[in-house]
């Protein structure tokens, strides 16, 4: 288990790999973000984008499920109050193969809960040519060990 003991700014996580598929990326935005160029391959064509693209909030997605299997899952992780800067650097396209990384940039206490504390890292997801395609800076409770 994970605890906020755990976590020391600097630290840095990798959280392995996922590939977007094509399949994907219209299912998401035909439930979630129905533009065209999410879901419409012939028309995503004639888009700014000149083709398909993942959704900015399935890119998210992709992050978080990495993060929940390779950090939260084996944690004593209590949620997030939130998240900040969140953004979308460059299209994701199907068939791109994304690493997710998570940087801790803070570690502190929480003020009126002693048993837990906030741990803020920027998670990032890099495509295969090292650029960021994603990130955002999070805000994660942990329980602290028991004494």
């Amino acid at each position: 288990m994970l605890y906020l003991e755990d976590f020391h700014v600097g630290d840095v996580f990798e959280l392995g790999e996922v590939k977007v598929t094509e399949d994907e990326i219209i299912s998401f935005g035909r439930a979630y973000d129905p533009q065209v160029f999410h879901t419409d391959l012939e028309r995503a064509k004639e888009s700014s984008f000149g083709g398909l693209v993942a959704s900015g909030w399935h890119t998210a997605s992709l992050f978080m499920r990495r993060y929940v299997e390779e950090i939260l899952n084996r944690s004593a992780g209590e949620g997030s109050p939130g998240v900040d800067e969140m953004r979308f650097h460059r299209p994701v396209r199907p068939g791109d193969v994304l690493q997710a990384r998570l940087t801790v940039l803070g570690v502190a206490p929480m003020l009126g809960r002693p048993g837990s504390g906030l741990v803020r890292p920027r998670c990032e997801l890099v495509d295969g040519s090292g650029a960021v395609v994603f990130s955002m800076v999070l805000h994660s409770v942990f329980r602290r060990r028991a004494s």
